[in-house]
């Protein structure tokens, strides 16, 4: 079930290629670039 998150976060924070690529998306069947879910260590 989705909930609306309405907290405050800060703008402009850089994350490096390093981190992107260490976390796990699970791609969805149905438009996998939209649709993914994030995925504990």
């Amino acid at each position: 079930k989705a909930l609306l998150d309405t907290g405050t976060y800060p703008k402009g924070v850089k994350v490096d290629d390093d981190e992107m690529n260490n976390i796990r998306l699970r791609r969805h069947k149905l438009h996998p670039k939209w649709n993914y879910t994030i995925n504990n260590k």
